[in-house]
């Protein structure tokens, strides 16, 4: 092949790749043309909310239900004393077992309603289902066993009062007696009075906003014992406020005259509470001394407790107020007026790797304690103390850490009580065995009548 071959079979070489180029453009070009689309009207369509109705269930509507819903009721409420048809309803299903169910809306209550054994009343959520309660002391009554109740809101004086044992309450926000005279004990309250009421959980509710307690367990009589109690991803916000005559509201409240054997509270939150965000009574109000035992708190968060409180005989505004046998792990407190974690005539409590953030005094433990053990927790910011120690002994801090407190000197305070200055406040054989982060360890420990403790302040 000569070279004028060679050159002429190139050229032809080239003319074909740009052919190919150029039909490669078009075929591109006429693929993605814009083509008019004719313009169709958009129908919105309407969202609804299916109501749950498990088989078998009886249905009540509200008088402001919506008319798809009212057909599928079986009892239709006028928005006047509607707990009538409600009790009807609960009075007509099968003996110990069968579930009312009330669709969306506000039902108007001015009566108790009261579940009958094995039964289930259910809302569709706080969001879509409201009970309005007026009247004195109109609770909805769980006073039979094995009763399901959630799915509501509950509003105006409205409270759940339990006294039967094996009970599920779940799902409801309560927002109730928000000031004036009240004569609840609390917007979801557990009440033993001359029996034992054991078995009973508190599932995912909500008290804001309230001017009682947000939960409140209590006893009278003989036996007064609760028992098994159990608060697992449950709120309380706002409860208490001065113009409510309940002016020692909590958010939690578990021990007061009652027996307290058995109680887990899980992954719950105490914010903004008039006076404790979480309380036990040490049990000295009342003769004989309360019984306590296996008290388990996890996971838990108590912040802001008594700050909007500031009348002058206020006494807890903490976090924690705790007292026996309990066991507190992975629990934080954050900015609480008064203490964090608060230990007060106790016997026997542990604290794990608990910490608190700027409260006044991180972790008071006093008032006869004995036998308190806190392992690897935290103080940081405390605007007091980090440690607040009076009238103790065996009180043992393992590994505690103290973080950048405000006060240089006396953020760990060993056998002084505020307030008084005449009477003796020991502490003996405890261990204090504490790393300092951003203060002076030598200068951080003031003590007075102290006797056989060990301190390694580093």
């Amino acid at each position: 092949m000569t070279l004028n071959t060679e050159l002429r079979w190139d050229k032809i070489g080239v003319v074909i790749v740009v052919i190919l180029l150029v039909l490669g453009v078009l075929v591109y070009a006429y693929t993605h043309r814009h083509v008019a689309q004719p313009t169709t009207p958009v129908t919105e369509v309407p969202v609804t909310t299916t109501a749950t109705l498990p088989d078998g269930a009886l249905v009540v509507a509200a008088g402001d239900s919506s008319e798809a819903e009212k057909q599928k009721a079986t009892y239709q409420c006028d928005g006047v004393d509607d707990q009538a048809e409600i009790s009807t309803a609960l009075g007509a299903l099968p003996s110990g077992s069968g579930t009312v169910v009330l669709l969306g809306g506000t039902f108007h209550v001015t009566d108790e309603i009261i579940l009958p054994t094995g039964t289930t009343l259910l809302g569709q959520g706080p969001d879509r289902t409201t009970i309005e309660v007026t009247g004195y002391y109109k609770p909805i009554v769980l006073s039979d066993d094995n009763c399901t109740l959630g799915g509501f809101k509950l509003t105006n004086r409205g409270f759940v009062l339990v006294t039967g044992s094996h009970n599920t309450i779940q799902n409801i926000t309560a927002t109730t007696f928000q000031s004036g005279e009240v004569e609840a004990n609390g917007a979801f309250f557990v009440f033993a009075k001359n029996r034992v009421v054991e078995d009973v959980e508190f599932r995912n509710c909500t008290a804001v906003d309230c001017g009682i307690h947000g939960f409140n367990v209590n006893g009278d009589g003989s036996p007064k014992t609760t028992k098994n109690l159990r608060y697992i991803d449950c709120s309380a916000i706002r409860c208490g406020n001065a113009n409510s005559s309940a002016t020692w509201t909590t958010g939690f409240d578990f021990h007061e005259s009652n027996d307290l054997l058995g109680l887990q509270v899980i992954r719950c939150l105490a914010e903004d509470n008039w006076e404790s965000g979480f309380h036990f009574e040490p049990g000295g109000q009342v003769t004989p001394r309360t019984q306590s035992a296996d008290i388990v708190m996890q996971d838990c968060i108590s912040r802001d407790n008594g700050q909007r409180n500031t009348l002058p005989d206020s006494f807890f505004k903490s976090g924690y107020f705790i007292h026996r046998t309990a066991v507190l792990t992975n629990c934080t407190s954050i900015n609480n007026q008064n203490c964090g974690f608060w230990t007060w005539g106790g016997d026997a409590v542990t604290f794990n790797n608990c910490t608190d953030d700027g409260s006044a005094n991180a972790f008071s433990v006093g008032r006869t304690s004995e036998d308190i053990t806190y392992n690897n927790c935290v103080s940081t910011n405390a605007t007091q103390r980090g440690i607040y120690s009076f009238a103790a002994t065996k009180i043992a801090f393992n590994n505690f850490s103290l973080v950048t407190p405000k006060n240089a000197t006396g953020s760990i305070s060993l056998g002084y009580r505020d307030g008084d200055t005449e009477n003796k406040y020991p502490v003996t054989d405890c261990t204090f065995d504490v790393t300092c982060t951003g203060v002076d360890p030598a200068g951080v420990v003031i003590q007075k009548d102290t006797l056989r403790n060990t301190l390694n302040i580093r």
